[in-house]
């Protein structure tokens, strides 16, 4: 059943030659092909458009039914003499254009829905919407324009900017600052407890985490990520950084801005990001490390002493990647150099 407080528009179709000026790129064949969005090239028909942007999906070309295609000067080969497409330096960019106009974002009424829960002091701003059985706390902020999902809850004093959107089941405990034009995804947790405790007396003791969880501005966190509230101090997720599903962000860690995290990353307490890094899935760091601005930390690996700004590792324990390689080679001739030794050791025997 549709929202009745979700407004969608209705897109018109636009042609080839309107495309092509929306995003700068240069049109080869009939301008007048009407498209009415962008689909993969095994699934586009005539009134769709194409995208091949990796010569991987070449293949494809042959048997695909799209009006058009949006791809670059590198592939456009691929798809014959006059077959129309748009041609572009940056296909990823203009097809984020692209889809942003045959997808814009739904506007949801700004209400407080009759089964919400608002304890006193909650400050609202203007054009704010409060989904079915959210739950905002004493002294909760939300600003102008955020959404508020159904099943929210946020904890006593969380701050919340303008623009922001929280998915459906997303829950802040008490204190937690979350920044403008934030999303939070379905299930995100933002200040739970860190994984600190003490030994005494023969008992694992809890150690109280006092600190908050801070997310700056233009922050993406994905569905059932957690990122912990600090010990001491604040955990804090730098300002555009972007985190996937099931990241685990652990408490007084420091993400700096632009970083991104793959699926499956896990950063321990009190572990230094810089900007702008990026962290491949399943990718791990233990802690009271520093990893530093513009660092590659490939799929799967586990960091175990700090990396130096610009450095790609890899493996486990990570290592320079170059490194790596060379261990992994080193390692894929060990059947043979057994086999050798053998052949050795019998020769040696006889």
């Amino acid at each position: 059943m549709s929202d009745p407080n979700v407004s969608r528009r209705v897109v018109e179709p636009l042609t080839l030659s309107d495309l092509a000026e929306m995003v700068g790129g240069r049109l080869v064949g009939d301008g007048t092909v009407a498209v009415r969005g962008v689909a993969p090239l095994d699934e586009a028909g005539p009134d769709q458009l194409g995208f091949l942007a990796l010569k991987r999906y070449a293949r494809l070309v042959a048997a695909s039914r799209a009006g058009g295609y949006l791809t670059t000067a590198e592939l456009e080969g691929h798809l014959g003499e006059g077959v129309p497409r748009i041609v572009v330096d940056a296909p990823y960019p203009a097809l984020r254009t692209i889809l942003q106009h045959f997808h814009p974002v739904p506007t949801t009424a700004a209400e407080v829905h009759p089964s919400a829960v608002l304890a006193p002091g909650v400050r609202l701003g203007a054009g704010v919407h409060i989904g079915a059985y959210a739950v905002l706390e004493r002294g909760v902020v939300v600003g102008n324009g955020s959404r508020i999902g159904a099943h929210c809850v946020l904890g006593e004093g969380t701050s919340v900017g303008e623009g922001s959107v929280l998915h459906p089941h997303v829950v802040t405990y008490s204190g937690c600052v979350v920044g403008s034009r934030v999303v939070l995804h379905a299930g995100a947790r933002v200040g739970s407890d860190g994984f600190g405790y003490t030994r005494v007396g023969g008992e694992h003791l809890k150690m109280p985490q006092v600190g908050r969880a801070v997310v700056e501005d233009d922050v993406e966190v994905g569905a059932n990520t957690t990122i912990d509230r600090g010990a001491l101090g604040d955990t804090i997720v730098g300002r555009g950084s972007k985190l996937d599903n099931l990241v685990q962000v652990a408490h007084n860690v420091r993400v700096g801005a632009g970083t991104l995290m793959a699926a499956l990353v896990g950063i321990a307490g009190s572990t230094r990001i810089g900007r702008n890094v990026w962290l491949g899935g399943r990718a791990s760091a233990i802690n009271h490390l520093d990893i530093g601005d513009g660092a590659h930390v490939a799929f799967g690996s586990t960091v175990m002493r700090d990396v130096p700004a610009g450095e790609t590792v890899s493996g486990s324990p990570s290592r320079p990647h170059r490194e790596e390689l060379r261990r992994q080679a080193r390692l894929s001739r060990l059947e043979r150099l057994e086999a050798r030794v053998r052949e050795l050791e019998d020769l040696a025997g006889r």
